[in-house]
């Protein structure tokens, strides 16, 4: 059997019929995408201009109106490196699903086995950014940091845009309604928010608040799946469930409960801490950022990621490598909200 390298497209093609792992964070935020070819990801930051303009008497001169200016924010992206070597025992057995009476050749299971290892590596991507969504969402901050690189991101978020709960006004306690604390949040900001996102611990303590039926609208019956479309991502999410809707402010409920291994401690940690309650405004204030591809087989350009596929001759070694130079920005930054709400009691089956 004459060995076959897929090319970056081939392998796209393929896990484009596939339904990888689907990022709600990311695709909920930061619906924009900006690919540039250079190694930095620079990004314009104008301040809004809210001046009005003067009155005049109309036989004195016009009034120049001074330019605002702007800064310029420059990142170097973290750089994701994810490879495989395709071990060839894998090409001569029968694989998982692999019908009896219809056995595959030793091609199609190489060529399946490459597949497969794309899907993966394009999921543990995917789950990297959305991670990078939940820290933003949370801090208005994140680092990228790895074998040989640190970056920090800060998009210098108002202190008072990361807010917890402190004895008192904490969810859960006597006299204290998540209701007013929602509304008190949603009006902090000039940006207007489309998604609440929660903890179930948070949500526990919010389904208890009398007030809450009077306001939300719950769409979907028991046992329905919402089906969601933000940004370029759609389809029914892991871990994601619709709690409905706020009429009065056009503001969909979810809770989300999905969660990654930790790469350090390996244990399972969840992207969205079970107290806290993000904001999010529309998608199009957020952007995924994706700098250029250091392959000369990818012609050093800007992609979101580039597959490459190669043999080594001796021993014959086919390997599999995904690379990929993220960074997420947000240009409303302030228009995003986390609360810490200090839930302590899990969900009570509703």
């Amino acid at each position: 059997m004459a060995f076959d390298a897929f090319t970056h497209n081939e392998i796209v093609a393929v896990i484009r019929d596939e339904v990888p792992f689907q990022p709600f964070l990311l695709s909920t935020a930061f619906g924009m995408e900006y690919i540039t070819d250079d190694q930095d990801i620079n990004f314009d930051q104008i301040d809004p201009d809210r001046r009005m303009s003067i009155f005049v008497n109309p036989r004195v001169p016009g009034q120049v109106a001074p330019d605002r200016g702007f800064a310029v924010r420059s990142y170097k992206p973290g750089y994701i490196k994810d490879k495989a070597s395709i071990d060839p025992s894998y090409v001569f057995k029968r694989r998982v699903g692999e019908p009896l009476n219809q056995r595959m050749s030793n091609a199609e299971r190489y060529a399946a086995t490459v597949a497969g290892q794309a899907i993966d590596m394009l999921t543990r991507r995917d789950r990297r950014l959305e991670w990078m969504a939940a820290q933003l969402l949370l801090a208005g901050t994140y680092t990228m940091s790895g074998t040989g690189i640190s970056v920090e991101v800060d998009m210098g978020r108002s202190a008072n845009n990361t807010v917890t709960l402190t004895s008192g006004d904490r969810w859960g306690q006597t006299g204290v309604s998540p209701v007013t604390t929602i509304q008190n949040m949603l009006a902090k900001t000039r940006t207007p928010i489309r998604n609440i996102v929660m903890g179930n611990y948070a949500y526990a303590d919010l389904i208890k608040d009398p007030t809450l039926e009077k306001l939300v609208y719950i769409q979907l019956q028991e046992g329905q799946n919402a089906s969601l479309q933000f940004g370029p991502m759609q389809g029914t999410r892991e871990g994601v469930v619709y709690r409905g809707t706020l009429p009065s402010a056009g503001v969909s409920f979810w809770t989300y409960t999905h969660t990654y291994e930790d790469p350090t401690s390996g244990t399972e940690t969840l992207f969205l801490p079970e107290d806290a309650v993000l904001f999010i405004p529309d998608a199009s204030y957020g952007y995924q950022c994706f700098a250029a591809i250091w392959d000369a087989a990818a012609n050093y350009s800007g992609m979101p990621y580039f597959f490459k596929n190669w043999e080594e001759d001796d021993p014959g070694t086919p390997f599999l490598m995904l690379q990929s130079a993220p960074m997420l920005a947000h240009t409303r930054i302030d228009g995003t909200i986390a609360l810490r709400t200090g839930s302590t009691q899990p969900q009570s089956g509703k």
